[in-house]
């Protein structure tokens, strides 16, 4: 009788390669509160607002979790339009940057040094996402991404 053979779990060489690039020191879990402002760099990260306290951070979802990323960028773009149908009704709602979607982000840090317009170096810190999770409108919590293949 013979017995079923197993496949390996296929990994994609170039995630590792990535992975291995971006996460070069120890992942941490940090709370961050996201907006719906965002940006995309030419490599294809998304790179959304985020504050930890008062504190304004970037949170950087590298190119290659751009399908895990797309249920938290469809929920932060309903938050908007919710808020903007609810606009004429409560003129007293401030505009769609002070939305805020808690994020539980595991991942790295780095930092980026900006020149600003008198020529002084500013830093400005990144979180760099390798796995998130928040709850959602249906009040439950759902996890996103992945941690770095070793």
């Amino acid at each position: 009788m013979s017995q079923p053979i197993r496949q390996k779990a296929y990994v994609d060489p170039s995630t590792i390669r990535d992975d291995a690039t971006l996460f070069r020191t120890s992942i941490v879990s940090v709370t961050v509160n996201v907006t719906p402002q965002r940006r995309k760099t030419l490599q294809g990260d998304q790179i959304l607002r985020g504050f930890i306290g008062e504190k304004e951070i970037e949170v950087v979802i590298p190119a290659n979790r751009q399908k895990a990323v797309a249920p938290l960028l469809k929920l932060l773009q309903t938050r908007v339009q919710t808020l903007r149908a609810e606009a004429p009704k409560k003129p007293d709602l401030s505009s769609a940057g002070s939305l805020r979607q808690k994020v539980r982000i595991d991942g790295v840090w780095r930092v980026r040094v900006l020149t600003d317009s008198d020529g002084m170096p500013e830093r400005r810190f990144q979180l760099v996402a390798a796995r998130w999770r928040y709850r959602g409108a249906d009040g439950v919590d759902t996890m996103f991404g992945h941690l770095p293949s070793e």
